[in-house]
């Protein structure tokens, strides 16, 4: 099973130059999060990359802040805002990424592909791109 997150550019800009440690969902996904596939939003529409999944951190909005805000690539203004009305957000520790030197159309292995609202499940094989060997994906 893969998971699919949909990501603003602004923020795949930060996860791969290695600014932005922690990705900040509102909800928890329904299975453990090793590996995730990042899906660029508009403009961009694409799958670009990937990141693995160090750990998941949650708490009260101002408890993730407290600890991961330093490194989450928002203001925290943009945090809070995300948050608000949310008494517990979760955090994911990026542990490392990779970003596709040719970044594909979902499409092309879904004609029905939808965009993720927040976290996108999906059982088809998306190219592993990046790996440095098949133990790493293995182990992930």
């Amino acid at each position: 099973m893969v998971i699919l997150l949909s990501i603003k550019p602004e923020f795949t800009k930060r996860i791969f130059s290695g600014e932005k440690k922690f990705e900040f969902r509102k909800q928890k996904p329904n299975f453990p999060a090793s590996l995730v596939f990042i899906y660029e939003s508009f403009p961009t529409k694409k799958i670009v990359g990937w990141f693995t999944v160090k750990k998941m951190i949650s708490g009260t909005p101002q408890e993730i802040w407290d600890q991961c805000g330093d490194k989450g690539g928002i203001s925290r203004l943009k945090f809070f805002e995300y948050c608000r009305e949310n008494d517990l957000v979760y955090a994911f520790e990026i542990e490392r990424s990779f970003k596709f030197p040719d970044p594909f159309d979902p499409f092309t292995l879904d004609s029905n592909f939808q965009p993720p609202q927040n976290f996108s499940y999906r059982n088809y094989a998306i190219p592993h791109v990046g790996f440095d060997d098949q133990k790493v994906l293995d182990n992930v």
